[in-house]
């Protein structure tokens, strides 16, 4: 390698809120941390959170960023801008974990990788998710509904259930499959008939944004779908690969195991936030952190008593 750094305490991959919260209470901790983040956080495409706590106008993903990047920086830890390659076990260091030609001694290694969704067929998708005129969570804004008629693509079980949730917020609710198959059992089908949710298997071959984050959907020879709230539930892709790597479990859907301290069962190595099965909040994700930061921090306590 290149360039060897000192030996950390504990090196954490991602800089999303749970990465960083981990890292800010490592740091107040006085142990020794560092942050190598690819940039790919999840919440930079939040265009504005009504639902965290303590942000009564809501605070925009990338503001929530920047702010606990400062607080980062008050405490002198780095966050480098590349992404990780490769994270080996160490018999003396816990692990090395490599990145752009550097590697890095560490006793322990959070996991803050987050997840992807996958997005839609939809032209600038990742623009409309940034607009907030494309969504992939009812729990963090299902609120702001207020009873408009709601849009939901997907074709499994979990789009079925996902309309299931949103009847809270607004019973006028559509499951588009853009000509795909369903995978709905008998018995869902049967719920989603008797909620009132209707089901349309056209193709889509326009969306264009509306005021109040709202969209038209244009569908192949069929009316056009108008000042719709439009939800995708296509699924996520867990970035868990390090972790699998080092030989950490795995859910069923992919995401990393962990127990309570969010501890893998690989000594020394913890996974925080989205990559973790569990609710998918900004809160829960730092506080996940939270509770990684002070398990490193007792395990280098017990490490150094023994």
């Amino acid at each position: 390698m290149a360039n060897t750094l000192a030996e950390l305490d504990a090196l954490v991959i991602g800089a999303g809120p749970g990465g960083m919260s981990a890292a800010l209470y490592l740091g107040r901790l006085n142990r020794s941390v560092l942050v190598v983040d690819s940039g790919r956080s999840r919440a930079l495409l939040i265009p504005l959170s009504r639902n965290h706590p303590a942000f009564p106008e809501g605070i925009e993903g990338g503001e929530l960023s920047r702010r606990m990047r400062r607080q980062l920086q008050n405490l002198r830890i780095a966050i480098v801008a590349e992404a990780v390659s490769q994270v080996r076990n160490d018999a003396t260091a816990g692990f090395i974990v490599d990145y752009a030609g550097c590697h890095v001694r560490a006793k322990n290694v959070i996991v803050a990788t987050g997840v992807e969704d996958n997005l839609p067929p939809i032209e600038d998708a990742e623009r409309l998710t940034r607009s907030g005129h494309l969504r992939f969570c009812p729990i963090c804004d299902g609120y702001e509904i207020a009873g408009r008629p709601v849009v939901i693509i997907g074709t499994t079980e979990g789009a079925a259930s996902e309309a299931g949730f949103l009847r809270s917020f607004t019973r006028e609710i559509t499951i588009v499959t853009l000509g795909e198959r369903t995978n709905f059992s008998a018995a869902t089908m049967s719920r989603l008939i008797a909620d009132g949710v209707a089901l349309r298997r056209e193709k889509l071959t326009g969306c264009v944004r509306r005021e109040k984050g709202t969209v038209d959907l244009v569908m192949n020879a069929s009316p056009t779908m108008t000042g719709v709230v439009l939800y995708s539930a296509l699924g996520i892709r867990p970035r868990s690969e390090l972790a699998k790597q080092l030989g950490a479990d795995l859910e069923e859907d992919r995401r990393i195991k962990v127990d309570a301290h969010q501890a893998t069962r690989v000594p020394g190595l913890y996974a925080v936030g989205d990559v973790v099965t569990g609710l998918n909040q900004l809160g829960v994700s730092m506080a996940q952190g939270e509770i990684a930061a002070v398990a490193v921090h007792n395990r280098l306590r017990q490490m150094q008593e023994s």
